[in-house]
């Protein structure tokens, strides 16, 4: 009999979303149905306030009739389904999976102590990065495990990273518009080295969705730049034949949330050199001097710096575009999938 797994996580209803948590979501569910033959039920956590009802009692079924719950929530998600959970595999003995959202949840538990007592009674808590495993660890969470977050895609060719690069040098950026990821900073860098050098010798095209609080600033912080273009949105598929065309990738990222970044994760699919904060795990994901750029670092203090420091190496960028590309390699599915599919067949 095949088994049978439930998924609660945000799906986006009909919508296209491109966040990080609705791509990681989808990304597992695709990635179960194509290679189990497990009866997947998903709850999808985008109707909660469009369709409560309805929600609460596809979950009130979904507790009583399957044994295994996958669950990917953020914030809000975590106060709602976290004590309900807890009684599933205490009273109903039912099997919990918490795959994480984003690198801040030992926060959350610092936050809230009985966090702790929910996460334990999971049979795993899969995080994307060593270092939340480590800081879970430390604040007495049990049954952490380094799950990546992963992505099916085809990386760039080879043969595509051996160009030769002059400028105008084209930058991008590939994340939420927001202050918090840092776009006001990669709008005033690429201007900053454009007036050093007296010319537009680098551009950015920004992409991403815009926080709503945050539209009136950017757009007028990007009409201030003519060197600087809002292109958009990106949907995951997309990503690596419109990331490809670009020089390297600026995350000037200090959101509290930040995990595995989508943005690296994504960039180094396309070959792209990522320029980050030395922020959370960005520096798990990156070799500062290889494959991109930590700041502050040894390359560079400042976004700036950085920008020039990346720009000095145009000789090299085939190699480390190469590198960056061989990162990429760790974050296709098959690995992952194999340590998912064995806990769960396990457990059944």
């Amino acid at each position: 009999m095949a088994i049978k797994v439930a998924i609660i996580g945000h799906f986006g209803g009909n919508e296209n979303l491109v966040d990080g948590q609705t791509v990681k979501t989808k990304s597992l569910y695709q990635e179960l149905k194509k290679n189990t033959d497990w009866k997947i039920h998903i709850l999808d956590t985008y109707y909660k306030d469009k369709k409560p009802v309805k929600l609460a009692f596809e979950l009130l079924w979904m507790l009583f009739t399957i044994k295994h719950i996958i669950i990917l929530v953020s914030g809000n998600g975590m106060k709602f389904f976290f004590p309900i959970l807890y009684i599933y595999s205490k009273v109903l003995r039912g099997n919990v999976y918490h795959d994480v959202i984003g690198g801040n949840l030992h926060d959350y538990v610092k936050r809230y102590p009985k966090y702790k007592k929910y996460l334990n009674s999971f049979r795993v808590n899969w995080t994307e990065t060593d270092l939340l495993k480590r800081k879970l660890e430390d604040i007495g969470v049990i049954n952490a495990e380094v799950i990546v977050n992963f992505r099916r895609k085809e990386m760039v060719s080879l043969k595509e990273l051996d160009n030769k690069y002059e400028k105008p040098f084209k930058f991008c950026t590939f994340s939420r518009v927001s202050r918090d990821k840092g776009i006001d900073e990669a709008v005033k860098a690429i201007k900053a080295v454009n007036d050093i050098a007296g010319e537009d010798i680098c551009t950015l095209d920004i992409y991403g969705p815009i926080d709503e609080k945050y539209k009136n600033e950017f757009f007028k912080t990007v009409e201030a730049c003519k060197a600087v273009m809002y292109k958009g949105t990106i949907v995951s598929d997309e990503a690596v034949d419109i990331l490809k065309q670009y020089y390297a990738t600026l995350f000037p990222t200090h959101w509290d949330g930040e995990g595995s970044a989508g943005t690296v994760i994504e960039s180094q699919f396309a070959g792209l050199p990522v320029i980050a904060t030395d922020w959370h795990c960005n520096s798990e994901m990156i070799e500062s001097g290889v494959d991109g750029v930590i700041y502050p670092g040894e390359e560079a203090d400042t976004l700036k710096e950085a920008i020039i420091w990346i720009i000095s190496q145009k000789d090299r960028m085939p190699e480390i575009k190469r590198k960056s590309r061989g990162r990429a390699e760790v974050y296709l599915p098959e690995r992952a999938l194999s340590l998912i599919i064995s806990k769960i067949t396990r457990m059944q």
